[in-house]
């Protein structure tokens, strides 16, 4: 009873007072908004991309997370490749007709009869990650929590469990702040093939599942037509579907509902809320969200001491900017964040076919992201039944001896006045127009603590017997302690030259062999470089 009090209250739009001050649903008082130190400080977090599409795990000519959307596409509807046909031909011979078998009737094939939410916080603290964000619904619309709002849920459907919940005991257990990632945002447009189709959509009695969106009779018959590129027939098609209000309603009730019952550190939304429809409800979840958080003690007006993430729809530094697979170009003037994924390409959830990335890429990139104020969402993906692949698991263990040998120069950092050194080979693309993130010698990218009197300068690859860190060309150096390389008891000989901070390396690397991070302490202050290049804001967009 107590939860459907709640839920009508969500439904309502009610917000909840507070003694110390209140967020109202104005961008005007969200922008009172500070980022957590506990984010800034904790550099690393892990995210499963796992739901009812990891039953088929198949991806097709795309991603296995989209499996819901490309079931239901036929040829020439998703682009000038055919993007989404694989997967329809898949489940046709797998499973049989969409119309017949649909989505909603792999859920009770999702029985997650393996997972152990204990043995998923102790490899994340393997990992080394010091937050963990837990999908909680995908764009398909299905709920892994005890929602009262929503009867296509994970503890009346499928695994019957509350995934949610028994992983924030879980990851609390271990001391992780634990998130919420909701991408229900799109679920309007998810299974827009479903619907101009006439598969199982056309039942109206399904619609708290698949949606109810309002389509332009112009997208029921695009085709895409010879020679056109993807992005015109997007323009034509994707970018003409609306929510109804019904689907905004459902939003809105499912959100606030998440962070009501759960009141989690994070809050990550994807890029589904972009529609200009969204803005008064993401107003309205924004004070809701920070109002729930001072309430229940977490923090204060103007410092609620939780996160927001999203794809820019929040207004006025009100949250924390993400980069899917990309980032900031240089230095930020505030915490940020990127969500990638350890699988190459567009993939995301569990796939057998599919190759994850080497640690050393992993760890490549996540030096460069913390050189520049960034924080790393790391996508992992678990089988349907809740295991994790021997893979992941070795590449989650790399990881995290890495970590243990060299966070110093990771967690509770800062950065320093310049990002670092860049060879010019770092923004090189693969043949997907990928960046390789394949670190050279004369890469290194810097951090600081917090007291600003120990240096980090992070060679992401092996720089021989000799380093030199030319950004300490011309600096005054009669201040340095001394220099170490982590990992290493002893100290490193060093003398500064006309070309910078020349060092002495070990003649062999540390066995943990992946980035180098070299300890430089000073007696006082980290002196500026003696030459910096102003810090633009330009983002990188990776795929």
């Amino acid at each position: 009873m107590k939860q459907k009090i709640i839920s009508a209250a969500l439904l309502a739009g009610m917000v909840c007072p507070v003694a110390n001050g209140q967020y109202e649903p104005t961008w005007e008082s969200l922008s009172n908004y500070e980022a957590p130190e506990w984010y800034e400080d904790a550099k690393l977090g892990f995210w499963p991309i796992w739901g009812v599409y990891s039953v088929p795990a198949f991806k097709g000519d795309h991603a296995a997370e989209w499996y819901g959307r490309w079931m239901y596409c036929q040829e020439g509807q998703s682009s000038s490749s055919n993007q989404g046909l694989a997967t329809h031909l898949h489940h046709k011979e797998t499973y049989g007709d969409p119309g017949t078998f649909g989505y909603k009737d792999l859920i009770p094939m999702w029985k997650a009869e393996k997972f152990e939410p204990d043995d998923w916080a102790d490899l994340c603290v393997k990992g080394g990650a010091k937050f963990f964000t837990m999908i909680a619904v995908f764009s398909d619309n299905f709920c892994q929590w005890d929602s009262e709002v929503s009867r296509w849920n994970s503890v009346d459907m499928g695994p019957k469990r509350d995934i949610v919940g028994e992983l924030k005991v879980a990851m609390h257990k271990k001391g992780l702040k634990y998130g919420v990632s909701n991408h229900s945002g799109w679920g309007y447009n998810f299974f827009l093939f479903n619907h101009i189709n006439g598969y199982d959509a056309k039942d109206l009695s399904l619609k708290d599942l698949y949606g109810a969106p309002i389509i332009p009779d112009e997208v029921c018959r695009a085709r895409i037509n010879e020679g056109e590129a993807h992005k015109d027939w997007l323009a034509r098609t994707r970018y003409k579907v609306s929510p109804s209000q019904y689907d905004l309603d459902e939003w809105l009730a499912r959100t606030k509902e998440l962070a009501t019952l759960y009141t989690p550190d994070l809050y990550y939304f994807d890029w589904g809320i972009h529609h200009a429809a969204f803005e008064p409800y993401i107003r309205d979840f924004g004070a809701h969200y920070y109002n729930l958080a001072v309430e229940s003690g977490m923090g204060e007006f103007g410092s609620p001491q939780v996160v927001i993430n999203h794809k820019r729809p929040f207004r006025n530094n009100s949250a924390v900017r993400d980069f899917e697979r990309g980032g900031m170009k240089d230095i930020a003037d505030r915490v940020w964040q990127t969500d990638d994924s350890i699988y190459y390409g567009n993939n995301w959830s569990y796939d057998p076919n599919v190759v994850i990335k080497p640690t050393d890429m992993i760890v490549d990139q996540l030096m460069d992201i913390i050189s520049k104020r960034g924080v790393l969402m790391l996508a992992i993906a678990p089988k349907a039944d809740g295991t994790f692949p021997e893979d992941q698991k070795k590449m989650i263990c790399e990881l995290g001896a890495w970590l243990d040998a060299c966070g110093e120069a990771v967690y509770a950092t800062r950065p320093y006045e310049v990002l670092g050194e860049v060879s010019d080979t770092w923004y090189d693309r693969d043949d997907h127009y990928h960046l390789k993130f394949e670190g050279k010698p004369d890469d290194i990218r810097f951090t600081r603590n917090k007291a600003n009197t120990v240096l980090y300068a992070t060679f992401l690859e092996w720089p021989g017997d000799k380093a030199v860190i030319k950004t300490l060309k011309g600096v005054n150096l009669s201040g340095v302690k001394s220099v170490k390389l982590l990992g290493k008891r002893r100290g490193l000989t060093w003398c500064g030259t006309k070309d910078g901070l020349e060092i002495r390396m070990p003649k062999k690397a540390p066995k943990y062999g992946m980035a180098y991070p070299v300890r430089i302490e000073f007696r006082g202050r980290i002196p500026s470089p003696s030459t910096s290049e102003p810090l633009g804001l330009d983002e990188i967009t990776i795929n």
